[in-house]
């Protein structure tokens, strides 16, 4: 964040880049992925749900709000399939009025058994909005739009 910005700015930006490096892979955790401290940065009442509109309308696991426990569960059904994953942020953007942010994340994702050289770059908008818990400030809703074409080619070497 600039040198300028205001504490709360600076805390909405640690927050929304807290919220997407929790989902690195960390191959030292038998779940590869630290659901402990992604929740931890989450509210109870935590939602999720996926955009665009038209691309989950297709694609029935993706439809409907998901509750924390859901959200983990979706991320826990998608890395027994990863071999790895890299993650890249390319920008955050934060409102401190609305209390949101926004991240462009790039996941470079290699399947497994796909073989040297598939690794596929799903870019990734995450919106993120949040609620303070005292000192702190949680994500209490994300929703994430997924590279639809990097999707398809993720789901063909699944």
């Amino acid at each position: 964040p600039p040198t300028t910005a205001s504490q709360a700015y600076k805390s909405l930006h640690a927050t929304s880049l807290s919220f997407i490096t929790a989902q690195s892979f960390n191959p030292s955790l038998s779940t590869r992925i630290n659901i402990p401290l992604l929740s931890s940065l989450c509210t109870p009442s935590f939602t999720h749900t996926f955009g665009h509109h038209h691309a989950v309308s297709a694609a029935p696991p993706l439809q409907g709000t998901f509750s924390f426990s859901a959200f983990a569960a979706h991320l826990g059904a998608m890395v027994p399939r990863m071999e790895s994953w890299e993650l890249r942020v390319a920008d955050v953007l934060v409102d401190e009025v609305q209390m949101r942010g926004v991240v462009r994340v790039s996941y470079f994702m290699k399947v497994k058994g796909g073989g040297e050289g598939h690794v596929v770059e799903n870019d990734v908008l995450w919106v993120l909005g949040f609620e303070r818990e005292g000192d702190e400030v949680k994500v209490c809703r994300s929703v994430e739009f997924v590279d639809g074409v990097a999707a398809v080619r993720l789901r063909e070497l699944m």
